[in-house]
């Protein structure tokens, strides 16, 4: 998603941004992304900005440590019979979104006001009005990936 949002603003901001980059997959992969930032997903105001924060907060400290757990779960043995969430490798764990947490808070405020910026949507830093929107949002339950 941050990638994606990252290829949105150097679009908007770059005439010539599409014809830098490589053909093949990974102009596809930027393409497939400018239409869903530009047409499926595209904030109407600072709104629409928090819910996308929060799903991407879900995305990247929830869903996908729920899927590297349902993959590799904590128990986990090796080939070799070792523990694989050993040594370097900490078990990680997945974090229940709180509004009530500072640091939940400001991943809020900051992803939704970077998101409004790339859409010239006026920024908006009442950490109260986003913390009551943040509240407001549908969050999709977390399904695996079959392996």
């Amino acid at each position: 998603a941050v990638v994606s949002t990252q290829s949105t603003g150097k679009f908007i901001t770059e005439p010539k941004f599409l014809e830098k980059q490589k053909s093949g997959g990974a102009l596809m992969a930027i393409l497939e992304g400018l239409r869903k930032d530009l047409l499926n997903d595209r904030p109407n105001d600072f709104t629409d900005c928090i819910r996308w924060a929060r799903l991407l907060f879900e995305d990247n400290f929830h869903n996908t440590i729920a899927q590297l757990l349902y993959n590799f779960p904590s128990d986990q043995k090796t080939s070799s019979g070792a523990l694989f969430w050993s040594g370097p490798k900490r078990c990680p764990t997945a974090i229940d979104f709180d509004a009530n947490n500072s640091e939940h808070l400001d991943f809020i405020v900051a992803a939704a006001n970077l998101r409004a910026f790339n859409f010239s949507i006026p920024a908006n830093r009442n950490r109260d009005f986003i913390k009551g929107q943040v509240s407001k949002v549908t969050v999709p339950a977390f399904k695996q990936d079959q392996v």
